[in-house]
């Protein structure tokens, strides 16, 4: 179901219905959790995507990211896609194993994948099978639509889009941080405004794991060894 602020007609335009065997990891913290998939990234080249962050400064959780992934032995190039052109976004895809965007603002995000055409870009990747790991604002985007998420994540005043469209790479939409205090008042608020939708939350230690047509949330700590799967109807 989409949140009808938006136009369901521009949105079902942008978000032609294809599918694919897809090859996702989302997450709320890739540092938590990124051990869990160490072997689709041990010495893998990662397109590392830090654009959420860019007007954040140093965020820690993607340094974090980032140094996980060495000490994977992964090697890691970072591409800016709101400063980058296409063609240079696009070799750095073409060579990578595994694209990877990292948390931030998910408006900032997705207003930077449209007007890069990353979005097409990241798409032909996928049905590929090209890996994706998505963290945080990395994850939420992948939703059909990314208004719910405004409770959390502030619109920023540049964002050029008329809607508020996300990638549809799956049909729910992610909730990450759950029960982390930080982020509890706005959790609430938006189960609580969009309970018409179908929305999954994700602790800092659970993951989201997207292979073929099935979502597992898998996790990474010692009290919540619970797996549950769940059918990821695309299209």
């Amino acid at each position: 179901m989409i949140f009808n602020q938006n136009d369901p007609k521009r949105i079902s335009d942008y978000q032609k219905k294809e599918i694919w065997i897809m090859n996702l990891f989302l997450c709320s913290r890739f540092c938590n959790v990124g051990t869990l998939i160490k072997e689709n990234l041990q010495n893998k080249r990662i397109a590392f995507i830090p654009t959420a962050a860019a007007n954040e400064g140093a965020s820690r959780y993607v340094l974090a990211g980032r140094e996980l992934l060495s000490k994977m032995g992964a090697i890691v190039t970072e591409i800016d896609i709101s400063k980058e052109n296409r063609n240079t976004i696009k070799a750095a895809f073409a060579q990578a194993d595994c694209i990877y965007f990292s948390g931030g603002n998910s408006f900032f995000l997705m207003d930077a994948l449209r007007k890069s055409g990353t979005d097409k870009l990241l798409k032909k990747e996928l049905q590929r099978g090209k890996l994706m790991v998505g963290e945080s604002a990395g994850a939420i985007v992948c939703a059909p639509t990314i208004t719910y998420i405004e409770p959390m994540d502030k619109k920023p005043p540049e964002y050029s889009q008329q809607d508020d469209a996300g990638l549809g790479l799956v049909k729910y939409y992610i909730l990450p941080h759950f029960l982390d205090e930080v982020y509890r008042k706005a959790s609430e608020e938006i189960l609580e405004k969009f309970s018409e939708l179908d929305v999954r939350p994700i602790s800092n230690d659970q993951a989201i794991l997207v292979k073929d047509n099935t979502s597992k949330i898998i996790c990474n700590s010692d009290n919540a060894k619970a797996v549950r799967d769940f059918r990821n109807e695309q299209g």
